[in-house]
């Protein structure tokens, strides 16, 4: 599958199991997958549950509150829409529902640490929104 790109950022190949995310983050909702067997959160998202093999899996809102699991900060784009909004922060957040999420980090690389509690914003990258987590107060 060929990578989309939008004004330089790619675009999410539009994989049937995570439509639904894609929807909700276009309406600024974060979801995720939970099994309704085994009650597990499920991310990303799939047509099976990976703890019980199920397959009764419902999308769910997420608070979008959580905290940072790791993270690193990008000093040097790889392309040049990238480029422009170095340095910026990538790194797991681990949400309060049980399941982690790989995001950026919105705020000042050296205000960064693990364990600080954030909560989710979106921002548009190409035509799309994407969740991304801000220091919570």
């Amino acid at each position: 599958m060929e990578i989309e790109y939008v004004d330089g950022f790619p675009q999410p190949y539009p994989l049937m199991d995570a439509e639904s995310y894609w929807q909700a983050c276009a309406r600024q909702e974060l979801t995720y997958q939970r099994c309704t067997s085994c009650g597990q959160p499920c991310w990303p998202a799939r047509s099976h549950c990976p703890d019980c093999g199920t397959r009764t899996l419902e999308w769910q809102r997420s608070a979008g509150r959580g905290t940072v699991y790791s993270f690193s900060t990008v000093g040097r784009g790889p392309t040049p829409a990238w480029q422009e909004i170095a340095p910026y922060t990538v790194g797991f957040v681990e949400l309060e529902e049980g399941y982690f999420l790989f995001t950026q980090i919105d705020a000042p690389p050296e205000s960064i640490a693990i364990g600080d509690r954030v909560e989710v914003a979106f921002i548009r990258r190409g035509r799309q929104m994407l969740p991304v987590f801000r220091p919570r107060g």
